[in-house]
C-alpha cells in the first residue's frame, strides 16, 4: 500500500481551555501543561498536569483513491485515544505505547470535507511512573491501496539458516505475491508465493559489528499490471541461546546493555526519525551494543536506527499487569482485555528488524510470585511465541516484589489507590514514588532479598514460563545462580551503573549471563531526582536550586545527549578503550553538602574551568585499566593512586587555573598513557555546533545545536551559566530548547533557557517549503552568533 505522510496541519486544543492551535504532528501536548508540586503526577511525571486533547484535520478525497482501501495508521497517542470520523467513533485504543490501524475506507465522505479527530484523554494521573508525554507524540499515516493490497504490516522475513530466508505475505484480495530481493542495485533473487523460501548464496549476516542489511521488495500484479507494492529492509542473523551464552550467526555475545525510556529530552515525547536516529548513535558511540525498552515497545525510528548502527534490541510490552502501580494506570480490567492486541501489535512491529534479539513481557511484576500470576505469564510468553518462535521471550523479574506476593504481601497495591505506606513522611504518595525512595533508602537490601530461599523458589516458578529469566537488581544471586542451576540462562535486565565493574566481571566469568542493562544508559523525565546529586546550603540545609526537579539523573548520558565522564569508565571496563579520562567533581559545590544515590554516585564532569572558585578543594577521579595515576595540577605532582576497578580517586585536589594532568603507568612504573583537561581563558563567547546544515522540506527533519559558553580558546566554561536566547529565521521552527539542569521552572517551549556548565541544546525543526533557515542564539552581555541552514 502507498504510504502518505498524513502530519501536517492538525488543529489542536486542550479541552479545559479550548484555545485553538495549528501543529504538525508528532506533538507532545503534556510540555504544553503547568508543572506545578501539587499535581498528582508530582515526581513520577516531572509535575506536569494532565489533560484531554483534541487534534482535527480537514481533507478532501482525492480522485485516485476512489474505491481504494485506505487505513489510517496511529504509532503512538498517549492514551485513551479515540478516532472520530465526521462525528461518528470508529476506533479506540487505551494503551499509549502501541500502534494500530484503522479502516476509514467505507466512512469517507468522496465528494465533501471530511473531519478526522483524535482525542487523547490523560486526566487520570498518575497513571504512569515516568514522564508519559501526552497526545499524538508519534506520526500519523494514511494508506491507500486496491482491492488487491499487501497488508501494511503484511511482509515477514524470517531467517531460516545462513544463506535461506523464508518470506511470508499476508494480503486482501486473490494475487500471488512476486518477492525480490535486493543488494543495494543488484537482484540477488526471486520467488512468487504467499511463503516462499529464497537463498542468498554467501550471505552477509547481521550483528552488532556488521549490521549489513538487504532489500526484500514485494510486488503483486494483476492481468500484469502491479496493482500494489512493499519494500522492506532486513538483516539475516541467526540467534543461539543456551547455558553456553548468547550466540548470534555463532559467535558469542555478550550484551553491554542500556535501558533506556521513550522521551526525548527537550522534545518530551516527541518521536522524530532524526532524534531516534542520534540517540542510537550516541549509544552505539557510548560503547553500549545493547538497549532494552523500559517499559514500553519502542518506536518504528529507533528500531529501524539500531538496524543500521548494529544495536540489539530488548524490546517491552508493559509495565503491569494485574496489579496497579498507579491509580489510573492500564492494569487490571483494562490489562485483562487488550493485553493481547498490545502484545501482537509490539511482535508485528518487530518482526523484521534484525535488532531485536528478545521479547520482554513485563517489568517487576509483582503477581509472578502468584500462581495466577505465573499463569498469565505463560498465557502472554505463549501468545509471544505462537507470533513469533524465533526470539526468546524474558521478563524483567524483580525477585523481592514477586516473593513478596507469594506470601500476600508487596508494595503495590491492587486497588488502583494511593499507597498507605505507614513511612515517616511517607504517607499519601503513590506507590511508585514511594518504591523509588525505598530503593534509595534500602541500599542492596533488595538486591540481597533476590537471593534469598523465597526468591529461589518464585524464580525456579516463573523459569517455566520463559525462555531466558531476567534480573532486576538481582546481582548477589548470579554466581549462586549459575553453581544450583547451570544449564540456566539468565540476563541482568536492570542493574545499577555504579556496580559495573563487578557485574562485568561477572558476566564473563558466568557462560550463562548473557549480559547487564544499566539503569540507564539515556536520562529521562520524570523519576524526577532519583539519580541526581543533591546539594544543600550547609548551614540552612536548603536546596541549592529550589525549582522541581523535571528529570531522573539516573543515565551516564544526560536528557541532551551529552556523556558523564563514566561512559568513558564503562568502556574502559568493557574493554573498549585504553586512554584514561579524568573526572572532576563540580568545584562550584565544594561548600555545600551533598547527597548521592543508588543509581549515581558522581556528579563529576571533564572540566578545569572553574574561575572564581581558586583555591577551593575537589574530589577527581580519574577512569583507566593501567596500574596506578599520577595527578598533576600545573605540572607540579599532586598525588598518586592505585587503580581499582577502573577508578582512581583523588581527594581534595586544590582548583587552580590551567592544567589538570593524569598520567598512568603500568605495573613496571612504566608511563602508559596521559590525558590533560586546560582552564578557559579570555571573555566568554557563544559556540555553536549543527549536526547537520542542510534539511529536508518534509515537516520532520530535525537540526541539533550545541550551544556552549567558551573561553578565546575554544573551552568550556562550567561557571558563567545565563539564560540564552534562540531565535529561528525562515522556514523553521524551534521544536525544543533546554539544558540538563535538573532543577527547573523553564520550558523547553520557550525560546530562552539557562544553561547548565556551560552547555544547552537547542532543536531546530524544518518546516515545508524550501529556503535559508538563519538561527539567532544570543546571551546578555555577549556577542550574538548566527547560524544559518538549507532546506532543500
Amino acid at each position: 500500500m502507498k504510504r502518505i505522510d498524513f502530519n501536517q496541519g492538525w488543529t489542536f486544543y486542550k479541552e479545559k481551555d479550548h484555545q485553538e492551535y495549528i501543529v504538525n504532528l508528532p506533538h507532545d501536548a503534556m510540555l504544553t501543561e503547568t508543572r506545578d508540586k501539587e499535581h498528582p503526577t508530582l515526581a513520577g511525571g516531572a509535575y506536569f498536569d494532565g489533560g484531554v486533547y483534541h487534534y482535527i484535520k480537514k481533507f478532501f478525497m482525492q480522485e485516485e483513491w476512489n474505491n481504494k482501501s485506505i487505513y489510517l495508521e496511529c504509532e503512538g497517542i498517549y492514551q485513551k485515544s479515540k478516532i472520530i470520523l465526521n462525528g461518528e467513533l470508529i476506533n479506540e485504543w487505551p494503551y499509549g505505547y502501541t500502534q494500530f490501524y484503522t479502516d476509514l475506507s467505507a466512512k469517507l465522505i468522496k465528494d465533501g470535507e471530511n473531519v478526522l479527530e483524535i482525542i487523547a484523554d490523560n486526566t487520570k494521573i498518575p497513571n504512569s511512573r515516568w514522564y508519559s508525554g501526552a497526545g499524538i507524540y508519534r506520526e500519523v499515516a494514511l494508506y491507500i491501496g486496491e482491492s488487491n493490497h499487501i497488508d501494511p504490516e503484511g511482509v515477514q522475513i524470517t531467517t531460516l539458516d545462513k544463506e535461506r530466508i523464508q518470506v511470508h505475505t499476508e494480503i486482501e484480495g486473490g494475487a500471488i505475491p512476486h518477492i525480490e530481493i535486493w543488494e543495494g542495485d543488484t537482484l540477488l533473487t526471486s520467488a512468487d508465493g504467499k511463503t516462499a523460501v529464497l537463498t542468498i548464496p554467501e550471505a552477509k549476516h547481521w550483528s552488532d559489528q556488521s549490521p549489513y542489511l538487504y532489500t526484500c521488495n514485494v510486488s503483486l500484479r494483476v492481468n500484469e499490471k502491479i496493482v500494489d507494492e512493499m519494500s522492506v529492509s532486513f538483516g539475516m542473523r541467526t540467534l543461539e541461546y543456551d547455558k553456553s551464552g548468547l550466540r548470534v550467526n555463532g559467535k558469542t555475545v555478550l550484551l553491554r546493555g542500556a535501558c533506556i525510556h521513550h522521551d526525548n529530552g527537550v522534545l518530551g515525547a516527541c518521536c522524530f526519525r532524526d532524534a531516534e536516529y542520534r540517540r542510537v548513535k550516541k549509544l552505539k558511540e557510548a560503547g553500549f551494543n545493547a538497549v532494552r525498552s523500559a517499559h514500553n515497545p519502542i518506536s518504528k525510528a529507533f528500531l529501524d536506527a539500531c538496524d543500521q548502527y548494529g544495536v540489539y534490541v530488548m524490546d517491552e510490552t508493559f509495565d503491569y499487569w494485574l496489579i496497579h502501580k498507579n491509580s489510573y494506570d492500564y492494569a487490571k480490567e483494562t490489562f485483562h482485555e487488550w493485553w493481547r492486541k498490545d502484545t501482537e501489535a509490539m511482535v508485528r512491529k518487530d518482526y523484521n528488524h534484525p535488532s531485536v534479539i528478545m521479547y520482554s513481557i513485563g517489568n517487576e511484576i509483582s503477581e509472578l510470585g502468584t500462581m495466577e500470576g505465573q499463569e498469565l505469564c505463560k498465557e502472554i510468553g505463549d501468545c509471544v511465541k505462537k507470533m513469533d518462535a524465533t526470539r526468546p521471550v524474558t521478563c524483567g523479574i524483580n525477585l523481592m516484589l514477586a516473593s513478596m506476593a507469594s506470601k500476600g504481601g508487596g508494595i503495590y497495591k491492587d486497588d488502583g489507590k494511593e499507597s498507605k505506606n505507614g513511612s515517616a513522611g511517607m504517607d499519601n504518595l503513590p506507590t511508585s514514588t514511594f518504591f523509588n525512595i525505598m530503593m534509595n533508602r534500602m541500599g542492596g537490601v533488595i538486591d540481597h532479598m533476590a537471593s534469598t530461599g523465597g526468591a529461589n523458589k518464585v524464580a525456579d516458578k516463573i523459569e517455566a514460563c520463559l525462555d531466558i529469566m531476567g534480573y532486576n537488581y538481582a546481582t548477589s544471586r548470579y554466581l549462586k545462580e549459575n553453581k544450583a542451576h547451570p544449564d540456566r540462562v539468565f540476563v541482568g535486565s536492570e542493574t545499577l551503573p555504579q556496580k559495573l565493574y563487578k557485574n562485568w566481571q561477572l558476566v564473563k566469568k558466568i557462560p550463562g549471563l548473557i549480559g547487564d542493562f544499566m539503569w540507564t544508559g539515556w536520562d529521562y523525565l520524570g523519576e524526577s531526582g532519583i539519580g541526581t546529586i543533591r546539594y544543600q546550603d550547609k548551614t540552612t540545609k536548603e536546596n541549592i536550586d529550589p525549582g522541581l526537579m523535571i528529570s531522573s539523573g539516573a543515565g551516564v548520558i544526560d536528557i541532551c545527549g551529552y556523556e558523564h565522564p563514566e561512559v568513558e569508565w564503562n568502556k574502559t571496563i568493557w574493554g573498549l578503550t585504553s586512554s584514561p579520562t579524568i573526572a572532576v567533581e563540580p568545584v562550584c559545590h565544594a561548600d555545600h553538602l551533598r547527597s548521592a544515590s543508588m543509581w549515581r554516585t558522581t556528579d563529576a564532569v571533564s572540566s578545569w574551568s572553574w574561575s572564581g572558585y581558586e583555591g577551593k578543594k575537589t574530589d577527581v577521579i580519574v577512569y583507566s585499566d593501567a596500574h596506578h595515576a599520577v595527578l598533576f595540577v600545573n605540572d607540579k605532582k599532586t598525588a598518586q593512586k592505585s587503580i581499582k576497578e577502573c577508578k582512581a580517586i583523588f581527594k581534595n585536589v586544590t582548583y587552580e587555573s590551567g592544567t589538570l594532568k593524569a598520567e598512568i603507568y603500568d605495573s613496571h612504573n612504566e608511563k602508559i598513557g596521559e590525558t590533560v583537561l586546560k582552564s578557559a581563558v579570555g571573555k566568554t563567547e557563544i559556540a555553536l555546533t549543527a549536526d547537520h546544515e542542510t534539511l529536508r522540506p518534509n515537516g520532520q527533519d530535525l537540526c541539533y545545536v550545541d550551544i556552549q559558553l567558551v573561553g578565546e580558546d575554544g573551552i568550556l566554561k562550567s561557571t558563567v551559566d545565563t539564560p540564552v536566547t534562540v531565535t529561528v529565521e525562515g522556514n523553521a521552527t524551534l521544536q525544543g530548547l533546554g539544558s540538563a539542569r535538573p532543577n527547573t521552572e523553564q520550558s523547553f517551549l520557550e525560546n530562552t533557557y539557562t544553561t547548565y556548565y556551560g552547555k544547552m541544546l537547542a532543536v531546530v525543526r524544518a518546516g515545508y517549503t524550501p529556503g535559508t533557515v538563519k538561527v539567532h542564539v544570543s546571551a546578555e552581555g555577549l556577542e550574538e552568533q548566527t547560524l544559518t541552514l538549507s532546506i532543500k
